[in-house]
C-alpha cells in the first residue's frame, strides 16, 4: 500500500472531538441519503436539527436533499437547500468589505430562499467559474458533468460574476457559465425553478453522452496534472514537524491557545503548506467529482469505448480513475482534518491569507 495512503488512514483514526467552529445554520429538512463531513471524519447521515458548522462538507446521494436554516452569523435569515447529487462546502472569508459567508458548490445544485439582515456580514456562492452575490431572493445554481453553471432566478436578484464580466440576474431569468465563454442570457422565462433545473441538466446529461471523449479528454489531462501535485504537495505537508505535533496534540485532547508563540511560530511553518494544497484541491476535487458523475453517465455505453489519446479509451480512463477514488478520498479527507487543527490554531476559522477574499483563485481555472 502506498506510504501516502498508510499515514492518512492511521490520522484519519486519530481525529478527536474538535472546538465548534461559526455556526452556519442547521439541519430544517432532509429526506435520502446526506452526509456530513467535519475536519475530514464522516459523521454520518444527517437528521433534523443537528447543526451545519463553518467548514462543513456535505454530499447528498441520488436521492438526497438537505434545507438548512440560516442561523444569523450569516447575515442572512432564511433556508439554503443542497439538492441531489450534490457537493458544498461551508465557507467564511474575509474580504475588505467584511466577513462573508460562502457555499462552495462542488458539484451538483442549490436553492435559495434568504432576506439579508441589516448590517449583517453577506451571503455568496462560488463555484470555480462563477460567485453570485445575495443580498435577499430566491434563486437556484446547478452545475453539469461538462463543467457549466446555470443560474437563475425566482424572486428578486442575484449578482454574478465570472471574473470578467458581472451581470443582474432578475427573477424569471437565467443566466448560463461555460469554460473559456463569458457569462451569457439565457432566452427562455423561469417560473418553476425545478422543473428549470431538471430541464437544464437532462439537456447537459444527452450533450455530454453524445461526446464524452471531448470533456474526459480534457479532465483526463487535468486530472493527471492535479492529483500528481496534490500527492507531491500533501506528501510534503505531512513531514512537517509542527503538523505531526499537532496531530499528537489532537489525539492527547491538548487545549489550544491560538496567541501562544508555538500557535504563531507552527502556522508560520505550515501556512505556505496549506496555501498551495488548498488551491490544488480547489481545482482537483471539482474535477473528481466531475470524473465521478462521468464516469456513472458512460458506464455500459458505446461511449466507453471512444479514444481520448492514441490507445486509451474513455472507458479505461475511467476505469483507472475508479480504482484510484478511493486513495485519493482518503487524502483529501486528511487534509480537511489538518485545515481543522488550522482552523483551531486560529481563532475559529482557517483564514488562510489570500485566500477567501480573493474571487481570482476562483476563474479562469476549467477551460477547455
Amino acid at each position: 500500500m502506498n506510504r501516502l495512503v498508510i499515514v492518512a488512514v492511521c490520522l484519519l483514526a486519530a481525529v478527536s472531538a474538535a472546538a465548534a467552529q461559526p455556526l452556519f445554520g442547521e439541519i430544517e429538512y432532509v429526506e435520502g441519503e446526506v452526509t456530513l463531513s467535519r475536519g475530514g471524519k464522516s459523521l454520518g447521515d444527517l437528521n433534523i436539527g443537528d447543526e451545519v458548522q463553518v467548514d462543513d462538507f456535505i454530499k447528498t446521494g441520488a436521492d438526497g436533499v438537505a434545507v438548512i436554516a440560516l442561523n444569523r452569523s450569516t447575515g442572512m435569515r432564511g433556508t439554503l437547500s443542497v439538492k441531489s447529487k450534490s457537493a458544498v462546502y461551508v465557507r467564511m472569508s474575509q474580504d475588505s468589505s467584511g466577513p462573508k459567508s460562502t457555499l462552495e458548490l462542488v458539484a451538483g445544485q442549490i436553492g435559495s430562499k434568504v432576506s439579508k439582515l441589516s448590517g449583517s456580514p453577506t451571503l455568496q456562492v462560488k463555484t470555480d467559474t462563477a460567485v453570485m452575490g445575495v443580498r435577499g431572493t430566491e434563486f437556484g445554481v446547478s452545475t453539469s458533468v461538462s463543467g457549466n453553471v446555470v443560474i437563475f432566478c425566482t424572486e428578486g436578484a442575484v449578482e454574478t460574476t465570472d471574473g470578467e464580466s458581472t451581470m443582474q440576474v432578475s427573477a424569471g431569468k437565467a443566466v448560463e457559465k461555460r469554460p473559456a465563454e463569458r457569462l451569457r442570457l439565457l432566452p427562455v422565462a423561469v417560473s418553476n425553478p425545478d422543473e428549470f433545473a431538471r430541464r437544464w441538466i437532462a439537456d447537459e446529461i444527452e450533450a455530454f453522452r453524445a461526446n464524452p471523449g471531448r470533456v474526459v479528454a480534457f479532465y483526463e489531462k487535468r486530472y493527471t496534472d492535479l492529483s500528481a501535485r496534490f500527492v507531491s504537495a500533501l506528501d510534503e505537508l505531512q513531514r512537517k514537524a509542527a503538523l505531526r505535533k499537532w496531530i499528537e496534540e489532537d489525539k492527547a485532547g491538548t487545549r489550544i491557545n491560538p496567541r501562544s508563540a508555538d500557535a504563531l511560530r507552527e502556522k508560520k511553518e505550515l501556512v505556505q503548506s496549506f496555501l498551495e494544497l488548498r488551491k490544488i484541491l480547489f481545482l482537483f476535487e471539482r474535477i473528481y467529482y466531475r470524473l465521478d458523475e462521468a464516469a456513472d453517465l458512460v458506464s455500459g455505453t458505446p461511449g466507453e469505448r471512444t479514444e481520448i489519446r492514441p490507445g486509451v479509451t474513455v472507458g479505461a480512463f475511467l476505469r483507472q480513475f475508479r480504482e484510484e477514488r478511493d486513495r485519493l478520498a482518503k487524502m483529501m479527507a486528511f487534509f480537511r482534518y489538518a485545515e481543522r487543527l488550522y482552523a483551531l490554531r486560529n481563532e475559529g476559522g482557517a483564514g488562510f491569507p489570500g485566500l477567501g477574499g480573493d474571487d481570482d483563485d476562483f476563474f479562469g481555472s476549467s477551460d477547455f
